[in-house]
C-alpha cells in the first residue's frame, strides 16, 4: 500500500479508479458513436431527397412539335410558339420545386453539453469514491 497525500491507496482503490475511467470513456465514445451515426443517416436522407428531386426535374413533360416539311411560315411560327411555351413551363416546374425545400433541422449532441456531462458523471465518481474512503477510515480505529 502506498500513501498519497494521507490517502492509503489499495489495489482495490486504484482498481474502482481506472475502472470508472474506462466505463466514462466508453459513455463518451458511445456518444460520439451515436453522434456520428445520426448524422450519417441525416445526410444519406438528404442524398435521396435530392436524387430524388433530380430525378423528378429531369422528367419534365414535354411536347412534341409537330413540324412539316412545308415551307409555310405559320407552322414555323407556331412551332416557335410551342417551344417557348414548353421551355417556359419546365423553368416554372423548377422554380417551384426549388422554393419549396427546406432546411433540414440540426440534430445531434452539442459537444460543450457532452463534456459537461462527462465531467458531472467525473465529480459524481470521485464523491462516491471519497465517501466510501471516508467511510472505511471511519470505522478503523
Amino acid at each position: 500500500m502506498a500513501v498519497l497525500g494521507g490517502w492509503r491507496l489499495t489495489r482495490t482503490g486504484l482498481l474502482f479508479v481506472v475502472g470508472i475511467l474506462v466505463l466514462g470513456g466508453l459513455v463518451t465514445g458511445g456518444v460520439f458513436l451515436v453522434k456520428n451515426h445520426g448524422e450519417a443517416v441525416r445526410r444519406d436522407q438528404a442524398v435521396k431527397v435530392a436524387e430524388q428531386n433530380l430525378k423528378d426535374q429531369s422528367q419534365v413533360a414535354t411536347q412534341p412539335v409537330n413540324a412539316d416539311n412545308s415551307s409555310s411560315s405559320a407552322n414555323s411560327d407556331a412551332a416557335k410558339t410551342d417551344s417557348t411555351s414548353t421551355t417556359t413551363d419546365s423553368s416554372s416546374t423548377t422554380t417551384t420545386t426549388g422554393s419549396t425545400a427546406t432546411a433540414l433541422p440540426e440534430t445531434g449532441i452539442d459537444d460543450f453539453k457532452t463534456l459537461g456531462s462527462a465531467l458531472i458523471v467525473a465529480i459524481l465518481a470521485f464523491s462516491v469514491a471519497s465517501y466510501v474512503a471516508s467511510r472505511r477510515a471511519s470505522s478503523r480505529p
